[in-house]
């Protein structure tokens, strides 16, 4: 039996390698199509988080649901063979493992009532807790060597090196106490321990409060799901979103920083947000302009890796009537008021949104804008040669 044992070991550390190197491949900032980011899929806690926020899902969401189905029976099999966090955490664990039990242990398991706490909260308003999920915090951290990163980029996506760095010290504290996806799976064990139970007629022992205490933190998540978004403040500042963003309330609390809209870029022109005084905005994605790019007429890929649903899933077809912008043309500088010829905002316009038409002065031309077609696409900015064209929001 201690062979058998063993050698079961050693296959199971193979698995998870080979799933955390599948990981890793996928989170690095390069774009994989609908591929990159694969892995924040996986997780049953940003599923449901988003699931009871917008009520709706996607048909990549029975990957969630797989992992969700089997761990009703099979506890935390997802962090035992799959979690790519849990391996690290594991790894950084070993050399404190001795001294840091005795703390860990006086700290109280705390993830199940988070990820409870987050879910009620959804219901009514807010995914509290959803950037704490282990997936969403390995992805973003990879993100933060994308095109245009920074030292405040670096610094806001550490979760991932500071979490292992906590193992060092306090072995297996946030796998064991904090994780709310971990957390989820408990809670969804002691569900099935009580049904079971219930099932069979056998009375549940009276010390045991889990179902006491599943009323208390939903509860408290349904309270703060109604109250918490009154206190967010609005978007301050202009910030052009991908296509088919949520409100800016719904977007910076649903969204879990993974990045996965930003590596999927083909043109390279969402970045992280960091301006402006809304803290909640902070790291988000947001659209700019600035590296002559522009949001090509036929790519959708933002809103097919979005695992959160604040970008949501949209055809190509549909981008007509998806509207992160227009565009505001200054005239007194235009080559055509100047009586050069010049056409490009018209011929790089997918939308048909530009037209040039007779201006007041005689024997002069203009461009003019529709904006009930114009999507803020940006490619006129792009190639407008004197660059008298900037982007304006619409809201």
């Amino acid at each position: 039996m201690p062979k058998q044992e063993n050698m079961y070991k050693i296959k199971s550390g193979y698995v998870r390698i080979a799933s955390t190197l599948f990981a890793i491949v996928f989170a690095l900032p390069i774009s994989f199509g609908w591929f990159t980011g694969f892995t924040v899929w996986l997780s049953p806690f940003v599923m449901l988080n988003s699931l009871f926020l917008l009520k709706s899902m996607v048909w990549l969401n029975v990957l969630s649901w797989t992992v969700f189905l089997i761990s009703f029976f099979h506890n935390r099999w997802f962090c035992r063979y799959l979690c790519p966090v849990g391996l690290g955490c594991d790894v950084f664990s070993k050399p404190g493992k001795r001294k840091g039990m005795r703390l860990v242990k006086k700290i109280p398991r705390i993830g199940r009532w988070l990820a409870i706490i987050s879910l009620g909260a959804a219901l009514t308003g807010i995914p509290l807790f959803i950037l704490l999920d282990p997936l969403a915090i390995f992805n973003g951290f990879f993100a933060a060597f994308s095109k245009e990163a920074s030292f405040a980029v670096y610094l806001s996506f550490s979760g991932l090196p500071l979490l292992l760095l906590v193992h060092f010290v306090l072995p297996g504290v946030w796998c064991s106490r904090l994780c709310p996806l971990g957390g989820l799976f408990d809670g969804l064990t002691e569900l099935r321990k009580s049904g079971k139970a219930v099932v069979s007629g056998k009375n549940v022992p009276a010390g045991n409060a889990f179902g006491r205490r599943l009323f208390l933190a939903t509860g408290t998540g349904l309270v703060a799901g109604i109250l918490v978004p009154k206190l967010l403040p609005g978007q301050s500042g202009v910030a052009f979103r991908p296509p088919a963003s949520l409100p800016d309330k719904l977007f910076n609390t649903l969204c879990v920083r993974c990045g996965n809209c930003i590596k999927a870029c083909p043109t390279n022109i969402i970045v992280h947000h960091k301006g402006g005084k809304n803290l909640t905005a902070w790291m988000t994605p947001e659209v700019t302009f600035k590296e002559n790019g522009y949001c090509l007429e036929d790519c959708n890929l933002c809103g097919t890796v979005c695992p959160s649903g604040s970008i949501s899933p949209f055809t190509v077809q549909a981008k007509k009537k998806l509207f992160m912008g227009t565009v505001e043309i200054g005239l007194e500088k235009c080559l055509l008021t100047e009586r050069t010829e010049c056409d490009r905002c018209k011929a790089v316009c997918g939308y048909d949104a530009i037209n040039i038409v007779p201006s007041e002065q005689a024997l002069t031309m203009k461009p003019t804008v529709d904006k009930n077609r114009c999507v803020g696409c940006g490619a006129c900015v792009a190639v407008c040669p004197p660059s008298v064209i900037k982007m304006i929001s619409i809201k």
